[in-house]
């Protein structure tokens, strides 16, 4: 395997790491392919039942059992952690590319493997705690793990091959510590998947069944960092940031949230009372830290024009979702569970206008990425109205149907022609390219 070590932006865009960039382009598209259809199977299924139009015991209904692992699983990791990842890293590392290809393929293979298992599991009716569930958790074990080591990798040898030690922008902060997180939790999530499999042949016995919902934990920590990150990099034209306050929170948070997370998963008697008791801190901190996230983005694009373009209204709807959701459960108790679900389809939606505009200079529907953010602003709000659960499960079934849309016209009519070559990273200094900015 070829690597080009550049710490030149521009040497992607000759010789190999031409190539080499269309690697990582192809890797990147597939993972926030893979996303996007896990979101469009787990969120369709869970917006009919929210209407009320899945017959109780159809095959079907049972597909509602996986929406977990789907939304959870199939949905945030790919698009925010290894989807982005990919596609943007190089450019913010200021590389010719990513290191570990092959690594990051054998990742995306299994990982999907994983979520085709699990979509299978379910219309089989095994149940979101089968064997056919654990397995595919197992697969989707071993691809993160792998997935997350070739971005470590890539963004470790950068700053070890670096001339100029340039300060990591926010993105590639959140991107970081996002990785560790999955790196050090996911092998104590497939433990206990393993022991649980080996229960059900009778070799060992557990006392509590482990699903997706066991790993919220962490993955509410990624929602948290590599979405802040996102959207950071997406209103890196129009603010200045400063990068050590933002790196220390967020660093801060991801090492008390993953310790806690441990603490409690590993707790068994008398020591709940003391993991529920950290549990609350551990939900104080992370309220804090989301706030004080929030408000860094505002102190660095006080002062300036900021102009409502597509991918920053889906940026500032993650700042709103995700500040309110963690305030809200710190509060009253209720409201995280769906702030960071809905936070996560925020950032996610957001980064890909982000990805084919601005970053891919790819043309895209703008009105109708307007629409899908205003249909989907109107729905979040109607989820925490009582009584207005169908209406708003409703709207968001409109509002991936403009998604739906927006994307089927973006790739029939996509290409806009360019005076040169586009490069795949955002880029911290403000430059844009001829698609749609942020």
């Amino acid at each position: 395997m070829t690597v080009i070590h550049a710490q030149n932006p521009l040497a992607a865009l000759s010789g190999k790491g031409r190539s080499l960039l269309g690697v990582e382009a192809g890797l990147g598209a597939a993972w926030l392919a893979l996303a996007v259809i896990a979101a469009l199977v787990g969120g369709g299924v869970s917006v009919f039942a929210g209407m009320g139009s899945l017959a109780s015991g159809s095959v079907w209904a049972g597909l509602e059992q996986a929406h977990p692992a789907l939304m959870l699983l199939y949905v945030v990791v790919p698009a925010m952690v290894c989807g982005f990842g990919t596609l943007w890293l190089p450019g913010a590392l200021h590389r010719g590319g990513m290191l570990a290809n092959a690594v990051n393929l054998s990742a995306l293979g299994l990982v999907t493997a994983g979520m085709v298992l699990t979509v299978g599991a379910a219309l089989s009716g095994s149940g979101p705690h089968g064997g056919g569930a654990t397995a595919a958790m197992l697969l989707w074990s071993a691809g993160t793990v792998l997935a997350c080591m070739a971005l470590l990798v890539t963004i470790f040898d950068s700053r070890a091959d670096s001339v100029e030690r340039r300060a990591f922008s926010p993105f590639v902060w959140g991107e970081m510590l996002s990785a560790s997180v999955l790196l050090l939790a996911v092998p104590v999530f497939a433990a206990h998947l393993v022991r649980q499999g080996l229960a059900s042949v009778g070799v060992l016995s557990v006392s509590t069944v482990v699903g997706a919902e066991s790993f919220a934990g962490p993955i509410g920590l990624v929602v948290l960092l590599a979405g802040f990150g996102i959207v950071f990099e997406m209103s890196a034209h129009i603010g200045r940031f400063s990068e050590k306050p933002v790196a220390l929170v967020m660093a801060a948070t991801a090492g008390t949230g993953l310790v806690t997370w441990a603490k409690a998963d590993l707790a068994s008697g008398a020591e709940q009372a003391t993991a529920l008791r950290i549990g609350a801190a551990l939900l104080a901190v992370c309220t804090f830290s989301a706030v004080s996230l929030a408000g860094l983005w505002l102190a660095g694009t006080w002062r300036s024009r900021v102009s409502p373009r597509v991918p920053l209204l889906w940026g500032m709807g993650f700042l709103v979702v995700v500040s309110v959701g963690w305030v809200a459960q710190l509060m009253h108790g209720a409201g995280l569970h769906s702030a960071l679900q809905l936070g996560a389809l925020y950032a996610v939606c957001g980064g890909f206008y982000l990805w084919r505009g601005q970053t891919g200079g790819f043309w895209y529907p703008q009105r109708l990425a307007r629409l899908q953010f205003v249909l989907t602003a109107v729905a979040t709000v109607l989820v925490f109205v009582p009584g207005q659960q169908a209406l708003g499960s409703a709207l968001f079934g409109l509002s991936a149907l403009c998604f739906i849309l927006a994307v089927g016209l973006g790739l029939r009519y996509g290409a806009l022609e360019q005076t040169g070559k586009v490069a795949m990273a955002p880029v911290r200094s403000g430059r844009m390219g001829r698609g749609e900015g942020a």
